[in-house]
């Protein structure tokens, strides 16, 4: 039993700050001017329950959250992207789901069910999703029993060519063929361009954040670093980063396998600590770095971002800067 005082709280990278009540599964969001008010909330409450979706179906694939554990996932324009992958492919899809918040991070309880019987034993023990996620390939006698036995559910029903061009109107179907039913996630609420298109890890532009995580998952260092250069990370993105080198570096659990890479770990922190300078020019605080002397391997990555930054860059004040910074960072290699 979770004491009702206590709290887990996170800021982000915006500066949000995200309370968590874990006895009750609840959060509220304080902005700059105090508890934020969800667009569409319920009496004007500023109490917000953690939803909680759920994966139906062997081929989805969401290890990347620990399973019905609180986790938080970016959000953007009133929405939370929740992602996910699906069969044997590394193609990552998205689900964008209203919220009414104008936080950048939302918590969210992520929970996967393989088979019929795991969503039953889940239900009866009092796990009990407000979304189900499931997949078209699953029989429509099968959906219409969960439907029944399940009433609350809403189920959003994935088509598994979303990413091909294929997409018709809309991205889910009506279990009774009515799409406005509050029970059933409607094109209304979910529309076809909610859903990201999937793309191989390495080319997804719209969640290079994602794809961190994937890539710290599997300890492919190198391409987490490779990030910065191929694609416009902005603050946040970096942010959210840099919050996972820090979990994994602090290795609550003692994974041996996180102490064998960690000074691995502690110079991609550097090198995305350093980038965050970068890209919002934090002229003072970078300088003051420079002065201070770079690692030649940091030194290398540096150089690369600064170029990358200089090539785009259409203020001639910025790009002078960057030329200077460049210039030092030679200097190091």
């Amino acid at each position: 039993m979770i004491d009702d005082g206590v709290y887990e709280e996170r800021r982000t990278p915006t500066g949000f700050l995200i309370k968590v009540r874990l006895s009750k599964m609840t959060y509220v969001v304080f902005t700059a001017s105090g508890p934020e008010v969800p667009k569409g909330a319920r009496n004007n409450s500023i109490v917000v329950p953690v939803p909680k979706v759920g994966f139906f179906g062997s081929e989805f694939r969401v290890s990347h959250f620990r399973l019905g554990d609180l986790s938080f996932v970016n959000a953007r324009a009133g929405k939370m992207i929740i992602p996910y992958q699906h069969g044997s492919t590394n193609e990552i899809k998205s689900i964008f789901l209203g919220t009414g918040s104008a936080s950048d991070a939302l918590p969210v309880l992520i929970y996967h069910y393989p088979k019929k019987e795991d969503l039953m034993k889940a239900w009866e023990s009092g796990e009990q999703v407000q979304i189900l996620v499931v997949d078209e390939e699953i029989p429509r006698n099968e959906m219409v029993t969960l439907k029944i036995r399940y009433p609350q559910i809403n189920i959003l029903v994935i088509k598994r060519k979303i990413s091909s061009g294929e997409l018709g109107p809309t991205s889910q179907k009506s279990l009774t063929g009515d799409s406005d039913k509050k029970d059933v996630i409607d094109h209304n609420k979910v529309r076809a361009a909610d859903l990201s298109r999937g793309e191989n890890l390495n080319s997804f532009s719209e969640n290079p954040v994602f794809a961190a995580r994937i890539h710290l998952r599997n300890l492919e260092l190198d391409k987490v670093k490779q990030l910065l250069l191929d694609y416009t990370l902005t603050p946040q993105d970096v942010g959210f980063i840099l919050t996972f080198l820090g979990v994994m570096i602090k290795n609550e659990n003692k994974k041996e396998e996180l102490t064998r890479v960690r000074s691995k770990l502690e110079g991609l922190q550097e090198v995305f600590r350093l980038s965050l300078q970068i890209i919002g020019m934090e002229l003072e605080t970078f300088e003051s770095e420079l002065d201070k002397g770079l690692p030649k391997e940091t030194a290398y990555m540096i150089y690369a971002l600064l170029e990358k930054e200089q090539d785009s860059c259409t203020d001639i004040e910025k790009e002078i800067v960057l030329w200077e910074w460049k210039l030092r960072c030679k200097q190091m290699m």
